[in-house]
C-alpha cells in the first residue's frame, strides 16, 4: 500500500466490521482471542499507525515465576497458568518474558533486570511480596500479582476464589456428615490463608461441627504418618480431611494406607486445584477445580488496563473454582 493502513483496510483484510477491530486494537473484551490474534496481526503486516501517528508498539512484560512452586508439584498448575499468559500476551501483541527465579524474589534482582531491558510492567506469578520487594514499583513502574494478593491494595492481583473454592470444599465433607474435619496445611501465604479462613468459615456454618489443623510444612510426611497412626489407633476423632491441595491429599492417603485405613471407608479426603495426579489415582480424588489458564489471561488483562489508565483503582481479580466429584468422600454411617 502507498499510504499506511487504517481500520477500514484491516476490516477488508480480515472479513469483519470496523467496530470488530476497533475492539481487537483497543483490547476490549468480547471478542475471541484467535481474532483479536488475527487483526493485531494484520495491523502490524500492514503498518496499521494508531491514534497518536505511531506504529503499533510491543510492549514487553516481564513475568517472575517462583521455580519453587513450579518444582514443589505443582509444575502442571503453574504451566497452565503460564500457557493463559502466553495467549493473552500474543493476543494483545505484548512481548511476554518469562524468567524463574526463587519464592523470595531479590529486589536487585528486578534492579538488574530493569537496566539490561526495561519492561513496560512487571508481573509476580506466586511471589509473597515484601517490603524491598513492593518498593520497587511505582505508577510509572507497574505490577500485577499474579496467584498472589495483597492486603494494602497496593497492587492489582489475580487469583483463585480460594475462601469461596475452601469453603466449598469442605462443605462437601460436611453435607457427607462429617462433623470433626481435619485441615492439612503447608506453605502459609495470603491465598493459602485464605483458604484455611474458608474451612474454618464452613466448618462455623454447622452445628457441632469442629475443625482442627494439621501443619505439614517441616517433616510434613512424618507429621501426616503421627496423624494417620494416631487415627489408626482410635485416638483421633476427625473423619474426614481437606487439604490445602492435592499433592498434600495424595501423601496423606498414602499415609492412610500405611497403617491400613482406606479412603473413603474409613477417612473422607478432598483437595484442591485438581492437578492432573488427581484424575489418575484410584480412586478418583474429589478436588476443586482452578481455570488457572484465566488466571494468566485475567493477568494479562489487569495489566493492560493498568498500561492505559495509570490512575485508575485496583482491582482484585477472583477466577471462581468449582467441585469435581471423585470417590473420596463418602457418607458417614448412622450407625
Amino acid at each position: 500500500m502507498s499510504r499506511p493502513a487504517n481500520q477500514s483496510d484491516l476490516a477488508r483484510a480480515a472479513g469483519v466490521s470496523v467496530s470488530t477491530v476497533s475492539r481487537a486494537l483497543s483490547n476490549a473484551r468480547g471478542i475471541s482471542e484467535e481474532l483479536r490474534s488475527q487483526i493485531q496481526g494484520l495491523a502490524r503486516e500492514l503498518g496499521y499507525r494508531g491514534r497518536g501517528g505511531g506504529a503499533m508498539e510491543t510492549r514487553l512484560v516481564r513475568a517472575y515465576v517462583t521455580v519453587n512452586l513450579m518444582s514443589g508439584g505443582l509444575v502442571a498448575f503453574y504451566s497452565a497458568l503460564v500457557d493463559g499468559l502466553r495467549a493473552g500476551a500474543a493476543a494483545a501483541g505484548l512481548n511476554l518474558e518469562l524468567k524463574l527465579v526463587r519464592q523470595t524474589l531479590d529486589p536487585q534482582r528486578i534492579a538488574r533486570d530493569a537496566r539490561e531491558q526495561d519492561a513496560a510492567i512487571t508481573l509476580l506469578v506466586g511471589i509473597d511480596l515484601t517490603t524491598d520487594l513492593a518498593a520497587q514499583f511505582d505508577a510509572e513502574r507497574p505490577a500485577v500479582l499474579v496467584n498472589g494478593l495483597d492486603p494494602q491494595m497496593r497492587f492489582d492481583c489475580v487469583a483463585p476464589n480460594n475462601f469461596y473454592g475452601a469453603a466449598l470444599a469442605t462443605h462437601q465433607l460436611l453435607a457427607a456428615g462429617h462433623r470433626h474435619v481435619l485441615h492439612l496445611r503447608e506453605h502459609v501465604r495470603w491465598t493459602t490463608l485464605e483458604r484455611e479462613y474458608g474451612f474454618f468459615n464452613a466448618v462455623s456454618q454447622v452445628a457441632g461441627a469442629t475443625g482442627e489443623v494439621l501443619d505439614i510444612l517441616d517433616d510434613g510426611d512424618a507429621a501426616m504418618a503421627e496423624a494417620a497412626r494416631l487415627k489408626a489407633a482410635g485416638t483421633a476423632g476427625w473423619t474426614g480431611v481437606y487439604a490445602v491441595h492435592d499433592n498434600a491429599a495424595i501423601r496423606f492417603i498414602h499415609a492412610l494406607e500405611e497403617v491400613g485405613l482406606r479412603v473413603p471407608r474409613d477417612v473422607s479426603v478432598i483437595g484442591f486445584d485438581d492437578l492432573p495426579s488427581a484424575s489418575i489415582m484410584s480412586p478418583r480424588l474429589s478436588t476443586m477445580r482452578v481455570d488457572t489458564g484465566a488466571i494468566g489471561r485475567e493477568a494479562i488483562a489487569l495489566a493492560l488496563r493498568r498500561l492505559e489508565e495509570p490512575g485508575a483503582a485496583r482491582l482484585r481479580v477472583d477466577v471462581g473454582v468449582h467441585h469435581v466429584v471423585g470417590d473420596t468422600v463418602s457418607q458417614v454411617s448412622a450407625s
